[in-house]
């Protein structure tokens, strides 16, 4: 079973935020949940964007490692494309 699309970007984007949540084991079982929620989140919602953004038609693989990346991030990595491409909108100026 190949795995494409949408769900390619859920399973990296879990898998990246799993990676996190287990490096973090004095978090607790509400931060852990968050974590994975905002990894997952990440993974799925900025990963096209990301890519519409450079300009460039990726391959499912690049999509894929960007997800898996955004999922070990996190909000993090919210804050990271929010500085790269629209520098102060973070810090309400």
């Amino acid at each position: 079973m190949k795995i494409t699309g949408s769900t390619a970007l859920l399973v990296a984007g879990l898998f990246g935020s799993l990676l996190a949540v287990g490096k973090n084991s004095g978090a607790s079982m509400r931060e852990n949940l968050v974590a994975i929620g905002s990894g997952l989140s990440s993974a799925y919602f900025l990963t096209p964007l990301i890519f519409e953004i450079v300009g460039t038609e990726p391959s499912q693989q690049a999509q894929s490692g960007v997800a898996f990346l955004l999922g070990i991030l996190g909000l993090r990595g919210v804050e990271i494309i929010i500085n790269k491409f629209a520098p102060g909108a973070s810090s309400g100026e």
